[in-house]
């Protein structure tokens, strides 16, 4: 979750086109951290052009033996989330959150990460600007977990140089690129990747040969997952019925938004797709047919 505050910036008019800055972050130090984790806040281009849409990038490291969590927690813990002031005319997308860990405890599976993981924030420039620069700042806030459990907090700032007439380049350092590979890729980059909704079933299909294959969703108001029913399986082929429990009533509204991460093998370098569908109180789940 995020919320988006909009904020005026001072511009400079006139000046010369900005370079294109190298940034390698450094890992924040963790000797007396209240919260049990730290932010680091970075931009992915070089300058931002009109109607450009660039990232900003969250680093988040939680300390040594603690985790914080995914944007669904899971059975415990809570949702790392987001409150981001950007210049008059500038908008804000969803996060794109990196693949999680599972972690295992009585309460049940949560989700989260125990080392550095990058959340990329889209926003958009108007379709006017001037020569300067804007700032953007991001607040972060977190549960951090180890035996206990601990809630932090951490607002920074990131100066984005802007170009009235032409679009800014990507950064491609290394630290950038490790990040953007563990974001989940878009389901239809799967073999076969399809989701479709049936009833109260969502249907999630593909072509792999990396086991296990598994689901995390994202609760909602409206929306609780059940436990998975079997996969089905021929060869390198499967199709993994998703159960879920909906009321239109809780969500106000006639569809909602069904969105989740379909996880492949153990490790978090292993595919990650992200999964979206929308189903409608009377075309999908009353009378059982599929998007």
């Amino acid at each position: 979750m995020f919320i988006f505050l909009p904020l005026m910036a001072a511009l400079c008019v006139g000046g010369p086109l900005p370079e294109t800055p190298s940034f390698f972050p450094e890992a924040p130090e963790e000797a007396e951290r209240p919260g049990r984790a730290a932010t680091e806040v970075r931009t992915d281009v070089g300058w931002v052009g009109p109607s450009q849409t660039f990232h900003v990038v969250v680093a988040i490291t939680p300390d040594s033996q603690w985790h914080v969590y995914w944007k669904n927690p899971g059975a415990s813990g809570g949702p790392t989330e987001f409150e981001i002031r950007v210049p008059e005319g500038f908008t804000v997308g969803e996060p794109q959150f990196p693949r999680p860990s599972i972690f295992r405890s009585d309460e049940g599976n949560t989700y989260g990460y125990g080392e550095t993981a990058a959340i990329f924030i889209p926003v958009t420039a108007p379709e006017i600007l001037r020569d300067g620069t804007v700032e953007i700042e991001v607040t972060t806030l977190w549960l951090a977990c180890n035996k206990n459990c601990v809630m932090g907090e951490q607002t920074k700032t990131v100066e984005v140089s802007t170009n009235a007439t032409m679009k800014g380049p990507l950064h491609k350092d290394l630290q950038l690129s490790k990040w953007e590979e563990a974001l989940p890729k878009p389901l239809d980059g799967l073999a076969g990747g399809i989701v479709t909704a049936i009833g109260s079933t969502i249907y999630i299909s593909g072509e792999s040969q990396l086991r296990p294959i598994r689901f995390i969703g994202v609760d909602q108001k409206g929306l609780h997952f059940e436990p998975n029913s079997e996969m089905i399986i021929d060869g390198d082929s499967f199709r993994l019925p998703v159960p879920v429990k909906l009321d239109f009533t809780a969500a106000r509204g006639d569809t909602i938004v069904v969105e989740g991460l379909l996880l492949f093998g153990r490790k978090n370098t292993d595919p990650s797709y992200a999964v979206r569908v929308e189903v409608n109180s009377t075309t999908n789940y009353h009378n059982g047919e599929g998007n």
